[in-house]
């Protein structure tokens, strides 16, 4: 072939460039419904041209139809696979759809090609921060803000960084004066949003996600994070209708609608509006276990082996006990109030709280791969102090240190063998009143737990399985447990109790939860800053004919015998 001939199905340079300028000119005229078949034809005429398939790809991308860019994409990226900024668009257009790894894949390839692609920065570290991989998130952030010629941008995406590493002050510091250099910073106005709902400013908050979604609607979170700082009301009718209007945005990831299908249901719920409210809980329910694929069965085998590990033989009395009683870990499903005992707690002169802390459950995934040898070594030893050392960078004087990972729960028996002394609090709700909660939260794809119908109600009774499981095996009174009912019925009573049980005297400041000014980055921020209330005692029954599946966790009062009937 002499240097002047193509391959067969690439244009020449000349036949590309116009190309691009009659797609170019398509564009500015916002005539994409003719660029996109314009593209579409010289993919086929020429199927050897990698520059027509990412140009295809890419336009598909930016027109918001994800599914359809991907292939193109593929395509550009079969032919030459060092195309760094087609890797980015494909990981872009794969994180839309909910695909984390393939898009953490493609981004990963994009930067390692293209070194100072700041948005392939910026996903890869959500990505990374989803999957728990928060050093990686972090050295991400900060490599987008190298790259990035924004200064607001630059001191967004630090901020990001800051975020992660707790330093919230800071962070808040920097989001302003991003929002000071450029107003019209939708992420910055999200991100400062977040964070003044942490810390209880919520009217502050609102301000925010509204901007940001006047910015950029097509934000799904902004409008369930506004939606999630304050009670709803009929004055809020807009906000339903932007909520409704978003939903029909063209081409949306089912990730993003089930989002938005959580926000309406939040604001419905607020209205009294019950069985349209479920309506939209159930389908994003529905589209969530449609694009993380969940499996139930997996999880009920792992309950399973973490039982058959921790039998009675294994649980029994170590030589040299661990005496130190710093760690209060609290566990129990996800919305079972762990949030705030952990407020009630922490509220204590001498507590302090950690959040949550996936250090347990990582633990356990080593143990369960490498088996209960781990055990006989330095494996409990070494875990232990590691977790000190943790603990004590989030207070060096605390007292008690407080771990709020409900999933925590699958580590009880590792953490009695690490710390036989120290409390483990198990929180209990009524499962209904849980179980409904779940179905109107939005989860992240790590939390690996559904969120409706049968399959919720299978990882509960493991759940259930294993808690019965560890009142077997570990010692009497080890698990302390607390109801949600009696702890808002009689909280002074409840605390006392709490209190004494991790070995702290009493402190008033405890029945004050709602006045603890800590941050607070669960989605439990909005109630626990109100005073302890029973408001969310038997919500369930406002649902109760729509409960479907879920109606199996209900709770009901034992019936009483009719009076004068004999036995």
């Amino acid at each position: 072939m002499s240097p002047t001939e193509l391959p067969s199905g690439v244009f020449s340079d000349s036949e590309f460039r116009r190309l691009q300028m009659g797609v170019g000119e398509l564009l500015k005229a916002q005539r994409f419904a003719e660029a996109i078949p314009l593209l579409v034809d010289a993919s086929e005429k020429q199927p050897n041209d990698p520059r027509v398939h990412f140009a295809l790809g890419a336009l598909y991308f930016e027109t918001g139809q994800y599914s359809q860019a991907v292939a193109p994409l593929r395509r550009a990226l079969a032919i030459n696979p060092n195309i760094g900024i087609a890797h980015w668009h494909l990981g872009a257009a794969l994180q839309m759809l909910g695909d984390s790894e393939g898009a953490t894949e493609a981004l990963e390839t994009a930067v390692q090609i293209r070194p100072d692609l700041t948005d392939a920065h910026v996903r890869l570290a959500l990505l990374y921060k989803q999957q728990g991989r928060r050093v990686e998130a972090r050295e991400h952030y900060r490599l987008a803000a190298e790259h990035s010629a924004d200064p607001a941008q630059k001191q967004l995406l630090e901020a990001q960084a800051l975020l992660d590493e707790r330093r919230e002050g800071e962070a808040e510091a920097l989001l302003r004066s991003a929002l000071a250099l450029d107003p019209e910073l939708p992420m910055a106005h999200g991100l400062l949003g977040q964070l003044l709902v942490a810390s209880g400013r919520f009217d502050e908050a609102a301000r925010h996600f509204e901007a940001q979604i006047m910015q950029s609607p097509s934000t799904v979170m902004a409008y369930y994070d506004l939606v999630r700082s304050r009670r709803m009301t009929e004055a809020d009718a807009g906000v339903l209708q932007r909520i409704d209007a978003a939903l029909e945005l063209p081409d949306l990831a089912d990730v993003h609608r089930a989002v938005l299908l959580l926000a309406r249901g939040k604001v419905l719920d607020d209205l009294g509006r019950y069985e349209d409210a479920m309506g939209a809980m159930d389908e994003a329910s529905v589209l969530r276990s449609r694009t993380f694929a969940i499996d139930v069965g997996a999880f009920e085998k792992k309950v399973d082996r973490i039982i058959a590990l921790f039998s009675s033989e294994i649980i029994a009395p170590r030589a040299t006990p661990n005496p130190d009683r710093t760690p209060v870990f609290i566990l129990g499903m996800p919305r079972s109030g762990t949030t705030l005992v952990e407020q009630i707690v922490s509220s204590h002169s001498d507590a302090a709280g950690a959040d949550e802390l996936t250090f347990w459950t990582e633990r356990l995934e080593v143990l369960l791969e490498l088996g209960n040898s781990l055990l006989a070594g330095d494996f409990l030893k070494t875990s232990a102090a590691e977790y000190l050392d943790v603990l004590r960078a989030i207070s060096s004087t605390a007292a008690r240190v407080t771990d709020k990972n409900p999933f925590n729960f699958l580590a009880a028996g590792l953490i009695h063998l690490a710390f036989p002394q120290a409390a483990i609090v198990h929180c209990r709700r009524n499962p209904a009143d849980t179980a409904l909660s779940i179905h109107q939260t939005h989860f992240a794809r790590s939390t690996a737990m559904p969120t409706g119908g049968e399959e919720l109600v299978r990882y509960f009774r493991a759940y259930q399985r294993l808690m019965a499981h560890w009142r077997q095996v570990l010692p009497d009174g080890r698990l302390f447990e607390v109801s949600y009912e009696r702890l808002t019925s009689s909280p002074q009573t409840e605390i006392r109790r709490l209190l004494d049980h991790i070995g702290l005297p009493w402190d008033p400041a405890c029945l004050n939860p709602h006045a603890n000014t800590r941050l607070v980055r669960t989605a439990s921020g909005y109630q626990v800053r109100q005073s302890i209330n029973r408001d969310s005692i038997d919500r369930w029954r406002l649902y109760e004919p729509w409960l479907g599946p879920l109606a199996a966790l209900a709770e009901r009062p034992a019936p009483q015998p009719n009076a004068g009937t004999s036995g």
